[in-house]
């Protein structure tokens, strides 16, 4: 039998938008990973919609000539390559006699003839959007299933058709069988682990390939010889006439930095904070790209029996006020790294005082609202996704939400008490999505939850049930919010029983630093003063090393 020689080469898919409605014009980010986004996208309801297909014989000569013209590193896709136009389809996954588990896109190509000329045999099919984004800052990664192949290819394409691109040889860079993540940093355009991960074996870049103008991702197949005899394609193409097939389970991009900003407008950026208190959410790798977090989407609704409000508490150890509020939170269900098509209009921020627990076995849990914040310019950023510990993870996004406030709204620490007599006083944090009364019955609609993480400090995060307004009778949620406003019910968060306390993810920051944030240079002992005892280290360690 001849020699098997597949080649993995990837061609035109045109990028702008593939986000659902609402998303800022030119926002690059999205992410295909289940049945549906592909059909959706495969088979797309208007002419303008994002959408996948077939190559263009055109284009992909354009492709390979590319290689050819440009190449800096490595080798070229060959001109005696014969392009074949391909069948795209989406297998459903959770098939026992394949190794593919989960939904992916499949392409078959290519004739089973054993008396065909001994050449390249290729194909390729395009991710085609509707708008042109800016791929500036961005990370983008496939998961590849290359059976049998001996390359892959990845290119980008701008407006002018003008185009960078990566290629993997099998084995030698990416590893085979099965699904493997490529991931490609626009910040790094070139060849190396600071572009692409795996390494690329090749690289080719017009010198004029405008990345703030990118028009289309590029996605082709390349086998050698006229018989592979890898297995057959997955259902619904199964064998067939087609000898040449590979698959794709998720495509993404995400932005590296920045976001979007909340309903009410973009925030103004702070030159530079200080953490005054930090508890964020715990990644199951710390290395992993993006994150994945351990932790669940906890309900907070300021005006929507029966969701509780949630709360957890902290300690302020010095007077410096808060000047910035983050906390991260997810929507039920939604496994983009963009925020959903509806958004709070607002959170409402609260600071409560703390009544610790007792000796009766009760609970700690807010005591009095002292301090609030209406928050409809908030700023959302993408970090990862979640995984929950209360059963099967469903990949939903997170987000890192942050409000700066204004100078009238900081938040200063009350005057100290004998209670706390080393300056330290503990506080609650509430945080509650605002909505509109209509968009609890948009089909597009997906309630927002603060990130859960494990136990941090002192007692349970809580779910408030009911308040009480002493000053006019009102109780929780009161319209508009009243300072004020006393505990009355509410119950410990815990999971999966009562020993097993939870917390959530947030963190305070303020403008001005501590003594040990900006010390005097010299000062080795911290005491504020350079003197002789600060010499006396500097001579007791003088011409040591580190280990």
């Amino acid at each position: 039998m001849k020699t098997v020689e597949l080649k993995l080469l990837i061609v035109c898919v045109v990028v702008s938008c593939f986000m659902a409605a609402g998303t800022a014009l030119g926002e690059p980010t999205f992410m295909v990973d289940s049945y549906m986004q592909w059909e959706s996208l495969l088979y797309p309801e208007g002419p303008n919609e994002s959408r996948i297909g077939p190559v263009m014989p055109h284009e992909w000569y354009e492709y390979v000539e590319h290689w050819n013209l440009y190449l800096e590193e490595g080798n070229a896709i060959p001109y005696d390559t014969v392009y074949c136009y391909p069948e795209l389809y989406v297998y459903e996954g959770n098939d026992p006699c394949y190794p593919q588990n989960n939904p992916c896109l499949v392409m078959a190509w290519g004739q089973g003839d054993q008396n065909a000329p001994d050449v390249n045999y290729a194909g390729a099919w395009k991710f085609v959007y509707g708008e042109d984004p800016d791929l500036r800052d961005c990370t983008i990664t496939l998961r590849v299933y290359p059976p049998g192949m001996d390359f892959v290819s990845f290119g980008l394409s701008d407006t002018s058709n003008r185009i960078v691109s990566w290629r993997w040889d099998i084995p030698a860079a990416l590893p085979g069988p099965g699904f493997t993540t490529i991931t490609i940093n626009t910040n790094n355009i070139g060849l190396g682990t600071a572009a692409a991960v795996p390494n690329a074996s090749s690289f080719a870049a017009n010198p004029n390939f405008d990345l703030s103008n990118v028009a289309s991702f590029i996605v082709n197949e390349t086998y050698h010889d006229n018989f592979p005899g890898v297995f057959p394609a997955p259902p619904p193409g199964g064998a067939g006439t087609f000898i040449g097939w590979n698959a794709w389970d998720s495509y993404s991009v995400t932005k590296n930095t920045g976001g979007g900003p909340g309903p009410g407008g973009a925030a103004a950026a702070r030159s530079k904070w200080y953490v005054k208190w930090s508890q964020p959410p715990v990644a199951i790798d710390p290395n992993a790209e993006p994150p994945t977090f351990i932790g669940w989407d906890e309900l907070s609704d300021y005006n929507n029996p029966p969701n509780p409000i949630v709360a957890d508490d902290w300690k302020c150890e010095d007077d410096r006020p808060i000047t910035d509020i983050h906390w991260w939170g997810s929507f039920l269900g939604w496994d983009q790294p963009h925020v959903p098509p509806v958004l709070p209009k607002a959170f409402h921020i609260g600071i409560w005082t703390d009544d610790p627990c007792d000796f009766s076995g009760d609970f700690s849990h807010p005591d009095t609202l002292v301090w609030e914040n209406y928050c409809d310019n908030w700023v959302w950023n993408f970090a990862g996704f979640d995984e929950s510990p209360r059963g099967p993870s469903m990949n939903d996004s997170c987000f890192q939400f942050t409000q700066l406030l204004s100078q009238d709204e900081w938040f200063y620490q009350e005057p100290n008490d004998p209670c706390h007599p080393n300056g330290a006083r503990v506080y609650w944090l509430s945080i509650a999505a605002i909505y509109d009364p209509n968009d609890y019955t948009d089909p597009n609609f997906r309630p927002w939850g603060w990130k859960t993480r494990e136990h941090f400090f002192n007692d349970d995060a809580v779910r408030i049930t009911n308040t009480f307004n002493p000053v006019d009778g009102t109780m929780w949620p009161p319209t508009p919010p009243k300072v004020g406003s006393t505990w009355v019910m509410g119950d410990p968060i815990f999971w999966p029983d009562l020993s097993t306390s939870w917390d959530v993810a947030f963190e305070l920051t303020t403008n001005r630093p501590t003594y040990k944030d900006n010390p005097i240079p010299g000062d080795l002992n911290g005491d504020k003063i350079v003197n002789f005892y600060d010499l006396a280290i500097l001579a007791n360690n003088w011409l040591k090393s580190a280990p």
